[in-house]
This record gives C-alpha cells, structure tokens and sequence, in this order.
C-alpha cells in the first residue's frame, strides 16, 4: 500500500483537506515533525473494502468508549487541540 507523508505545518494548516484526501484515496498520510514519523492519518474504512478490518473494527469500539466516557475531552477546533498538545 502506498503511503504519503507530509510535515507538520502542513498538516496543521491543511488538515481538513489532508483527512478528507486520506478518506476518499484510502491511502494513510505519515506526519512528521522534526524529521520524524509522529503521527499517522487514515480512514477508518474506504469504499474500496468489502469486509470490516479487525483493526476498524477496534477503531470503533474506541470511538464508542470515548463518547460514553463523561470525562472525554472535545476539542472545537484543530487549533485547539494543538494547543493542548503543545504544538
């Protein structure tokens, strides 16, 4: 599978553009910061497959957990959440 990468600010300044990309494509977008792999964004699931993948699977479970979870924190904004990441 092909994989794409990009830096942080650019992934900052166009992170709606680069999810939506990654969504539609399926193809994951490595962030780097300093040089380094950090982060990774990819689709859940693409309309190319047919059958759920365990880790989707997984991913929802998660997504679950944290919407019952009263203490989970949202974050209205990108920048926001940045911020709380020190980025």
């Amino acid at each position: 599978m092909t994989v794409a990468t990009i830096g942080m600010a650019d992934a900052k300044t166009n992170f709606s553009r680069i999810t939506a990309e990654a969504n539609r494509t399926g193809i994951p977008i490595t962030v780097f910061k300093n040089n380094k792999p950090w982060v990774e964004i990819r689709p859940l699931s693409t309309p190319h497959d047919e059958i759920t993948s365990p880790e989707t699977i997984q991913a929802f479970k998660e997504a679950d957990q944290m919407l019952s979870d009263p203490n989970h924190q949202y974050f209205a904004t990108a920048e926001e959440l940045f911020s709380s990441l020190g980025i």
